[in-house]
């Protein structure tokens, strides 16, 4: 009999990464075994959308509430009364549930403290992960929450090495419970037909650096537009800066844009569901985040071959290009390292170096293909 295989990941915004995860993970074990039979839950009606996806994947899926609740909520204040909205409701309903369908597994992503709850206060069958997505932050009343439900979680999978480091330094879990378990990002055979699909704009050329990410102030474009502003007085034929998201910072963004007489300069595209055209035609890609967790634009960047340049911070960057022969970095927030990095790539975009650092990153970013997480993932299950 296969063993069930449950994947919670309720979100308010399906652009973020942590969806594309989810959704890899479980077609990696539909793809390559027989053994397991994933179901992500549809916990308040967020995957609505991804139905005919899903469908189309012979991916399962299951309801267990339908809210009817307009996506994207964008805002702190919105998310953190909506989270603490649902963590209260969907507690009974999410009993219910896990006695009736009593999965084998149950992989815990993003809003996991009403699964945690039940948990820590009732005796399942079910086995329970808990599945870090982003590097976390620490405060008082997560580590003392984490601390009290620790004992009934059956593992923790972490994104990153500096993620594991982290959690087993601050002794919040017992250190044979964590694990490193990368990311199914890339899917080789995807890439290779998405990249050669056509740009229908004014960018099917190769004159353009590419940045890529939601418009949060997590990805830092304030930072990249006042930057490139400042590298445009000092480098007289700058290639253009397009940038590919959608976020509350987007009228900031333009504005700032606007102000700087940067129209013809910068460009913000909005939200594109293939970037690898866009990656393709670049001529390198560009990274200002104040962190990430490995940063999923960074792997589907290294797997389409582009050189990167990308902010030093944790955990993902630095990881992932953990040596200097596998991309650049630049000092957050230092907009004369960024300069000069930028200035010393374009002069240097076709020498041996560049080709060198393209092909490690390409090599790193094999860790990230659908393949490896399976193979990772059933030995950790």
């Amino acid at each position: 009999m296969k063993k069930k295989v449950f994947y919670w990941s309720p979100h308010i915004n399906e652009q973020i990464a942590t969806v594309k995860a989810v959704v890899n993970s479980a077609l990696s074990l539909i793809k390559y075994s027989k053994n397991y039979d994933p179901t992500i839950i549809n916990v308040f009606g967020e995957w609505n959308s991804l139905k005919n996806l899903l469908n189309d994947k012979n991916l399962n899926f299951k309801n267990l509430m339908n809210l009817n609740i307009k996506l994207p909520i964008n805002g702190f204040l919105k998310s953190r009364i909506f989270y603490t909205f649902l963590s209260l409701v969907i507690l009974i309903p999410l009993y219910k549930f896990l006695r009736k369908e009593k999965p084998d597994y149950l992989i815990i992503h993003l809003i996991t403290v009403p699964v945690l709850i039940l948990c820590f206060f009732f005796n399942f069958k079910t086995k329970f992960i808990l599945r870090i997505s982003g590097y976390p932050k620490l405060n008082f009343l997560r580590k003392i929450f984490w601390k009290l439900v620790s004992k009934k979680i059956y593992k923790i999978f972490t994104p990153t090495q500096i993620t594991k480091k982290m959690l087993i330094d601050n002794e919040i879990f017992n250190e044979n419970k964590i694990f490193l378990l990368r990311d199914p990002i890339i899917s080789i055979r995807n890439l290779n037909t998405l990249k050669r699909q056509k740009i229908s704009n004014d960018f099917n050329h190769n004159n353009y650096i590419l940045s890529i990410g939601r418009l949060t102030k997590q990805k830092n474009f304030q930072f990249l537009v006042k930057a490139y502003t400042l590298l445009k007085k000092e480098v007289m034929h700058l290639p253009k800066l397009i940038i590919i998201g959608e976020g509350e910072e987007k009228n900031n963004l333009n504005h700032k844009i606007r102000e700087n007489n940067m129209e013809k300069d910068i460009f913000i595209l909005g939200y594109k569901s293939n970037v690898f055209q866009y990656l393709h035609k670049s001529l390198f890609f560009l990274l200002s985040s104040s962190w990430e967790d490995p940063g999923f634009v960074l792997v589907e960047a290294a797997a389409s071959n582009k050189l990167i340049l990308s902010s030093n911070v944790l955990s993902g960057p630095k990881e992932f290009l953990y040596n200097k022969s596998s991309g650049f970095l630049f000092e957050k927030e230092n907009i004369r390292d960024f300069k000069n990095k930028v200035k010393y790539i374009l002069s240097n975009i076709n020498s041996k170096e560049i080709f060198i650092n393209k092909v490690n990153a390409k090599k790193n970013s094999k860790n990230y293909t659908l393949f490896f997480h399976f193979k990772e993932l059933i030995k950790l299950l």
